[in-house]
């Protein structure tokens, strides 16, 4: 092992890591699951470091969860911005009938409802008032009243950063 690691490195979850927090898997200590949670769909291990400053033995558990198979690291920042975007669970079916057919109103805001509630799934869990209802979304104006609640509950439990991410995914989603 390195004595210390390249704080350019970018680290993504894997399968595997996600499905640890998406299934509220119990197999890692409190602190790795919240490196997990910090890494998030990717992140350098520098803005990990910023992220958590009193984290004494982060390369180490960082680097145990590289050889568990928890993490992955990607050789530049553009793969890792590409390599996320599959790990989050999403809908597949909306992305393919939305490239089939020209998506109509509603089609658009189910596709920004279901990436909201998928996204929120795989960092919070399913749980929280913000999902619910998030859940009961039927139009675009009860949508963007919900929107900004569930952002608070992502940059509180994740980060600001992906609360931003998700919330530009809906956007892109609801306008494609």
């Amino acid at each position: 092992m390195e004595a210390t690691m390249d704080m350019a490195m970018q680290l993504s979850r894997t399968a595997k890591g996600q499905d640890e927090i998406f299934n509220h898997g119990h197999t890692l200590r409190p602190k790795q699951r919240q490196i997990m949670f910090a890494i998030g769909n990717g992140i350098s291990l520098g803005e990990l470091r910023s992220k958590l400053p009193s984290c004494v033995e982060l390369e180490t558990m960082v680097n145990d969860l590289l050889q568990s198979g928890f993490i992955e690291t990607l050789h530049n920042p553009a793969a890792a911005q590409a390599a996320a975007a599959p790990s989050l669970p999403t809908v597949p079916e909306v992305a393919a009938h939305a490239a089939a057919a020209p998506p109509q109103p509603a089609d658009r805001l189910e596709a920004g409802r279901s990436y909201v509630l998928e996204f929120m799934a795989t960092l919070v869990g399913t749980k929280s008032p913000a999902d619910r209802q998030m859940s009961e979304v039927k139009d675009l104006a009860s949508f963007n009243t919900v929107l900004p609640m569930c952002r608070r509950v992502i940059a509180a439990v994740a980060s600001p950063h992906q609360a931003a991410e998700m919330e530009a995914g809906a956007a892109k989603r609801m306008t494609a």
